[in-house]
């Protein structure tokens, strides 16, 4: 029988090697890593030299706020960080790192040099990974570190490396990814030489268009769909490619959360739930989706690389991607949704016959076919120049959009056949045992107009509503249905009239939105109208509030 081997503690560089087997892949893991520290140190600008697909040469240096000189050796040992103080600061994690084992474990593997500055130092200081000896240098207010030769003492793993090409692609797809993460940052990339990755700071919404386009395609950037949802305590935003735009691969989906580049099963799969039975087999959605939620509502520290996360209310994040998704999409008229046949003839609980009152729409377009072949141009992503006829018409998207999402609402709901959507994570609204009693007496009511509202011990849920109150908030939509059901004259009238008034103007309008729009418009007249308005000689002149000259 073999003698039993003793326990004994790791030494200090065989225990950082496996940290880094953890952390450190391969060469795109330590831009990554060392970027991501960039961020969190408040960099603004960040530079970026490869050599040798990375097994070389990695340099990133940022504008940040620097390392104190005295913390320098200690930045370089296990467990070191400043961005956590207490067990209670891991319930709300706000930084991109935290764990202090990313600059140990690429020294350990690599040979490393990090130089910084503050704003407050005469001149920069260095340390080397392998000696704690801090050194005066010159150097720009904050911080560069340069890894070389990555795996040299562990030949293994340096074997395991793919081709320079595969190596290179793989660092600048992480860039892109960290670029699509933050706007605000700016990235200059060289490889080997030569000018892989230019990126100016995008601190506008054109600027930020313009690095869609560049990382994700102008295809994408041209047709992609804006999703900007707010629920409670979660806001998702972005832009979403419509499902004739499927692709060949997943390559265009990304996803952020707090800034934080994820790949999650939970994601992914709520985006494809939303586009149901559009997608053909084998193809994928393109996306690039922003999630904020609360620090203390999702945990970060599940993972060494930080990619995967864990929800506190899973199914409420679930619940908004797909409905968030699904709403876009129906915008476009892709994504067909079940039609709710409502009776022709209901009577409220209370017995009190409904009086069908004709209801006051806004005024229809008159069909008078009139465009063909109008040039287009969208103004400040809300108005839109189009040339008819030789006369130039400027045209309010969002109004003119918005009403004709009245009509076709208020057409459905005189029709009785209304497109109803469910809520995928009903929400308990608190309720008066008034408004309960209110709710459930005109429940027939509501079903004419494809609500459906269910009293729980808790409050009262929307477990459906009109497919074209899909950007609504549920909560402006309860207030709305208690405020109707409560009053003294409660009829069908009012209820059309309270859920005609909720529908909300389309904020933005990319080139492509404006243009079907102008498609919708194109066979009304536009003389009456409250959002368009003929640029002839004398609204020009009152414009500039000049005279008009005969």
């Amino acid at each position: 029988m073999s003698e039993a081997k003793r326990i004994h503690a790791l030494p200090l560089q065989l225990a950082n090697q496996i940290a880094a087997g953890e952390v450190i892949e391969r060469p795109a893991s330590v831009v990554k890593e060392l970027v991501e520290n960039s961020l969190d140190a408040g960099a603004r600008q960040i530079t970026i030299r490869i050599d040798g697909a990375g097994s070389q040469l990695i340099s990133i240096r940022d504008d940040g706020t620097g390392i104190h000189p005295e913390d320098l050796p200690l930045a370089l040992s296990r467990h070191a960080t400043s961005k956590l103080t207490s067990s209670e600061d891991l319930s709300h994690i706000a930084s991109l790192g935290f764990r202090g084992e990313a600059l140990p474990s690429i020294a350990s593997v690599a040979h490393l040099t990090l130089t910084s500055r503050q704003k407050d130092s005469d001149c920069g200081w260095q340390v080397k990974g392998e000696d704690s000896q801090v050194s005066p240098t010159a150097h720009p207010l904050g911080t560069t570190v340069e890894v070389r030769d990555l795996f040299f003492n562990l030949p293994a793993r340096r074997r395991f490396l793919r081709s320079a090409r595969t190596e290179q692609q793989h660092i600048l797809t992480t860039l892109q990814r960290l670029a699509l993460s933050r706007f605000e940052l700016g990235i200059d990339c060289q490889i080997n030489g030569q000018q892989k990755l230019a990126l100016p700071i995008a601190d506008n919404d054109k600027a930020k268009q313009q690095r869609i386009a560049k990382l994700c395609g102008s295809r994408f950037a041209n047709q992609a769909l804006i999703i900007d949802k707010k629920i409670d305590f979660m806001h998702l935003t972005g832009w979403l490619a419509p499902a004739s735009a499927h692709r060949p691969h997943n390559d265009i989906q990304h996803f952020f959360i707090n800034g934080r580049v994820i790949r999650d099963r939970l994601i992914s799969h709520a985006v494809r739930q939303a586009f149901a039975e559009s997608l053909p087999a084998g193809r994928h959605p393109a996306y690039v989706l922003y999630l904020e939620v609360p620090l203390d509502r999702v945990d970060v520290n599940v993972h060494p690389t930080k990619h995967e996360v864990r929800f506190r209310e899973a199914r409420l994040i679930h619940g908004l991607i797909t409905g968030a998704v699904r709403d876009a999409l129906a915008e476009t008229d892709t994504l067909p949704l079940p039609m709710v046949s409502t009776p022709e003839k209901a009577k409220p609980a209370n017995k009190v016959v409904e009086q069908r009152q004709p209801y006051q729409a806004p005024p229809l377009l008159k069909a008078k076919p009139e465009i063909t072949n109008s040039a287009l141009k969208v103004v400040a992503n809300s108005y839109a120049l189009v040339e008819k006829q030789h006369e130039t018409w400027l045209i309010d998207l969002g109004q003119a959009d918005r009403e004709i999402r009245q009509q076709q609402l208020h057409k459905s709901l005189e029709s009785g056949q209304v497109t109803a959507r469910p809520v995928l994570v009903p929400i308990d609204f608190p309720a008066t045992n008034e408004q309960k009693q209110a709710i459930s007496e005109h429940a027939n009511l509501l079903s004419n107009c494809a609500l459906s509202l269910v009293v729980t011990q808790n409050g009262i849920q929307i477990r459906q509503f009109p497919a074209l109150l899909g950007a609504v908030s549920l909560h402006a939509l309860f207030d709305a249905l208690i405020a109707v059901v409560s009053s003294t004259s409660v009829n069908l009238t009012a209820l059309q009239g309270a859920l005609l008034k909720l529908l909300p103007a389309q904020a933005a309008f990319n080139q492509q939105q404006a243009e079907t729009l102008i498609k919708q418009l194109e066979h009304h007249s536009w003389q009456q109208v409250s959002w368009a308005r003929q640029l002839d000689k004398t609204t020009l002149a009152d414009l500039f509030s000049t005279k008009v000259h005969p």
